[in-house]
């Protein structure tokens, strides 16, 4: 049996250094089972911790 994993797209984040070292969380979304997948592609999700930055635009 071929691995389900093989073919997953695996998307990506870019982001500044800056903002990479406010990454709290980071998961790939995957469906339950490869039957139930909605595509090749395998997005994920990254969570910042933000709080006030003093240089962001208003």
């Amino acid at each position: 049996m071929e691995n389900a994993s093989f073919r997953w797209r695996i998307d990506l984040i870019v982001t500044t250094p800056g903002l990479a070292d406010r990454a709290v969380e980071a998961y790939v979304e995957r469906a339950a089972t490869h039957a139930e997948r909605w595509s090749d592609h395998a997005p994920v999700s990254t969570v910042f911790e933000l709080g006030q930055l003093a240089d962001s635009p208003r």
